[in-house]
């Protein structure tokens, strides 16, 4: 692929079903030994003391097992320090996903209130669509999409201080893509509506009819979050590729594959 591909064009090269299945088995992984660590007891000092073990563990499977996917997209070196960055980065990420979503929770409390004062602004007439229902509804959306954004704008620095020679080129070139963005907005929302119409729908024929209509439902609803996760960050590796490749061979310059000299009639 040259650098000047398309970045979906890049990111739809890099993304494969064998991609998909080890983001989909290392957040099965994840998962179970998540439940795991729930279910052990903290009665003693010795249990605590496994339990914080455990969870040290799952910390470092998680890490470790995303930075490899992520390495290995972006075409980097699998070191045991880039794995290590790319573990701190990530637990940073998360923190910050998380801080950024209570802080829009904290905001989205007073929603009632600004719904009361923006229909009280309305001029009459309007306000048969501009009611109280469709602004509580209106903001709520809001508030929905700037988590995503929020999301989607630190997945970018993850991405980058991991696997990036350069993260503020990257970082950039990342931000003003629009590829990237439109598939946060189509990937986020497609899994939400999905995902939410498969879990809710009862088939309502019996005990054994809807306990396999639930496992086939949440594997299918599992597999397209994770082929949307892994859209994204292949359209992330492909801005990295493509920003490292700009960085390491400037423009006039012949590939490796191409001779630098040409002999002479």
């Amino acid at each position: 692929m040259t650098r000047n591909a398309p970045v979906l064009r890049s990111a739809l090269g890099l993304l494969s079903v064998r991609l998909v299945l080890q983001q989909l088995g290392l957040a099965l992984v994840v998962f179970a030994l998540c439940t795991l660590w729930l279910r052990m007891p903290d009665a003693s000092a010795i249990e605590v003391i496994g339990s914080a073990l455990l969870a040290l563990i799952i910390l470092a499977v998680a890490g470790a097992g995303e930075s490899t996917l992520i390495l290995r997209l972006a075409d980097r070196p699998r070191t045991p320090v880039s794995l290590l960055r790319g573990t701190l980065c990530l637990i940073a990420g998360v923190a910050l996903w998380f801080a950024w979503g209570a802080l829009l929770d904290h905001l989205h409390g007073d929603d009632y209130l600004r719904a009361g004062y923006l229909n009280s602004r309305f001029p009459h007439s309007l306000r048969y669509f501009f009611t109280f229902e469709h602004l509580v509804l209106w903001l709520g959306w809001m508030w929905t999409a700037l988590e995503w954004i929020g999301a989607g704008v630190i997945a970018i620095f993850v991405f980058a201080a991991t696997s990036s020679t350069r993260p503020l080129q990257s970082i950039s070139r990342s931000l003003r893509s629009l590829a990237y963005w439109i598939a946060v907005v189509l990937g986020v929302t497609a899994a939400t509506v999905l995902a939410g119409s498969l879990i809710e729908w009862m088939p309502g024929h019996g005990l054994r009819i809807e306990m396999a209509s639930l496992i086939l439902r949440l594997s299918v609803a599992a597999l397209v979050d994770a082929t949307v996760v892994c859209l994204l960050l292949a359209i992330l590796a492909a801005c990295i590729r493509q920003t490292n490749t700009s960085y390491s061979t400037p423009e006039g310059t012949p590939v490796e594959s191409q001779p630098r000299t040409v002999e002479n009639p």
